[in-house]
């Protein structure tokens, strides 16, 4: 993991995913997690009975929205749970969701909006979408609003888990043009302008890469990859680097989060401590969580 160090210091990263110590834990915070990846909220949040991906928090950590899906991902319900008297809470659906698979949220920068990808209907009488978009819904007054088509950036094919820089940059991979590639959409006023492929080295050779995010300081991209030749097991996380305005070969983040089985949905928490990722095991998606501390050598 030393040439993962080495790329970190050649930037700023290292002060957004590696603060100074908190004043106090988050409510995310997991002394096991300190040098290996463990569930999250076993048997309340990740549970053995379901199929859980995603795991986005709130600025201060005490509400999560993730995911649960049918096995073979017909259906996904958006799910939200609170830290209640030092517990998590049995999750609900969220209001929007349910009707439709609705999955992969994100909160805007100033977290008053949520990204998210469905199959829900494009138009109003029209039939379910054959492919995931990208939508987003703004809260207003305690409740999520109707969500909204992001017209701009959506294509005919997948378009998957978005995230968002801390300066409105929407970064999302996409299988638009017979491909998979990560591609970014500049803010422009209430929407964006049209996404533009990542250069497709960062993948590295025989890569595919899945479910991707960002860091809110737009310098790192954790990357879903399979079938490239250093994979570990069906689909790893790697990490890449923006140095001198130019993106580095995705690293593998190694046997620390690196299984035979699948790895995929990687999320950093909002204090830049935790990797939060979802893992395949026995045909049912788990909720994980590591220090990001423990991956350095």
């Amino acid at each position: 993991m030393k040439n993962i160090v080495k790329l970190m210091a050649c930037t700023a990263v290292i002060s957004t995913l590696f603060p100074q110590p908190e004043l106090y834990a988050a409510p995310y915070h997991s002394a096991l997690a300190k040098d290996k990846a463990v569930e999250f909220a076993p048997g309340i949040i990740s549970t053995k009975a379901h199929f859980e991906i995603n795991t986005v928090f709130n600025k201060t950590g005490d509400e999560v929205i993730f995911a649960r899906c049918k096995d073979d991902f017909s259906h996904c319900t958006m799910m939200q749970s609170s830290f209640v008297s030092g517990e998590w809470q049995h999750p609900t659906a969220l209001a929007i969701s349910g009707d439709y698979l609705d999955a992969d949220p994100f909160y805007s920068p100033d977290y008053t909006q949520l990204y998210f990808v469905s199959k829900r209907p494009i138009a109003e009488g029209e039939a379910e979408s054959a492919e995931v978009n990208l939508w987003r819904s703004t809260k207003l007054n305690g409740q999520w609003q109707t969500p909204e088509y992001l017209v701009n950036v959506n294509s005919d094919a997948a378009d998957l888990y978005p995230s968002i820089t801390d300066k409105g940059e929407l970064y999302f991979p996409s299988f638009r043009d017979n491909g998979r590639h990560m591609y970014v959409a500049q803010p422009k006023g209430n929407s964006f302008s049209k996404p533009k492929p990542l250069p497709s080295h960062i993948y590295g050779f025989n890569g595919n890469i899945g479910d991707s995010a960002v860091s809110r300081d737009g310098n790192t991209i954790v990357f879903s990859i399979k079938d490239r030749d250093d994979s570990k097991g069906k689909g790893d996380l790697y990490i890449s680097n923006r140095v001198n305005g130019k993106w580095t070969v995705a690293k593998s983040l190694g046997d620390k989060v690196n299984t035979a089985d699948h790895e995929f949905t990687p999320i950093i928490s909002p204090n830049g401590e935790y990797l939060f990722f979802t893992r395949i095991e026995n045909g049912r998606g788990n909720l994980y969580q590591i220090k990001l501390s423990a991956l350095i050598d």
